[in-house]
């Protein structure tokens, strides 16, 4: 009895991998992949380089000349336009109802995708443009940017070797001069961990205001601080540490500009 010849087993599998790919190809389905970067940067047009640091003259007169200093970028986040209320148990509508609600600093205490995950210790001895980190979101709206200083943790990035930034949000060192200059620099440090954020609308171009829709393009955000005005309204030889603090760490967060690239919806 002749037996039929059968085709090849080899050529079956081929052809059915062949047919699988074409069939569940992942960049044949799968949506485009939009990101998130965020650029730190620092105006100092008025600052005046020295070879152990920089002087600055305040909206007061007091001539500034730090020496060392560092402030914490806790976390970047952008916030949806319209975010969808999460889902509420019963458990969790009788707690809102008996219960003090937590009161959250302009943003929910769930972490967007959007928000960075590592704080950051940058130097104000040598600030500088840079990248603090590229994310993939998802597809969402988002129509705002949560910029937060804030207390370092262990596991910060950029943490220096000479002082210990752990648990500190700011760091500045050296000397000022009243406006009158007659007498000598008085030395000063502060420390603080105080913290302090502020929402930022998202504005391009010129438009006081933007929704980045990641869903079909890409952002680009740049957080510039201004060392320019950094020691604005303070006044050295009548603030304590705490007020002198709160001040600095006021004007760091007023005087943030936000601008906002976007790449690949034209």
């Amino acid at each position: 009895m002749q037996r039929r010849a059968g085709r090849p087993w080899k050529t079956l599998v081929a052809a059915g991998l062949v047919l699988a790919g074409a069939g569940c190809s992942p960049t044949a389905s799968a949506p485009p992949v939009h990101s998130v970067r965020y650029v730190l940067e620092w105006k100092r047009s008025n600052v005046t380089e020295e070879p152990d640091g920089w002087d600055v003259t305040n909206d007061l007169g007091y001539r500034v000349h730090v020496t060392r200093g560092y402030v914490v970028t806790r976390s970047l986040e952008l916030i949806p336009c319209n975010p969808a209320p999460p889902p509420v148990s019963l458990l969790d509508a009788i707690t809102d109802l008996l219960g003090p609600r937590i009161a959250h600093a302009g943003h929910s205490a769930i972490a967007d995708p959007s928000a960075t995950k590592t704080a950051e210790v940058e130097s104000l001895l040598s600030p500088r443009a840079h990248t603090a980190a590229t994310l993939q979101p998802g597809a969402q709206k988002y129509c705002q940017l949560h910029y937060l200083i804030a207390r370092a943790e262990p596991s910060a990035t950029g943490l220096p070797s000479e002082v210990d930034m752990v648990d500190q949000s700011v760091r500045i060192e050296g000397s000022f001069q009243p406006p009158t200059g007659e007498s000598s620099p008085t030395l000063f440090a502060l420390v603080t961990a105080v913290a302090n954020g502020r929402l930022f609308d998202l504005p391009r171009r010129g438009q006081e205001s933007f929704a980045l829709d990641t869903g079909t393009a890409s952002g680009v955000v740049v957080v510039r601080r201004n060392l320019d005005s950094i020691f604005n309204h303070v006044d050295f030889a009548n603030m304590n540490e705490r007020r002198l603090g709160r001040e600095i760490l006021q004007n760091l967060i007023n005087d943030t500009e936000i601008e906002l690239e976007v790449h690949g919806d034209e």
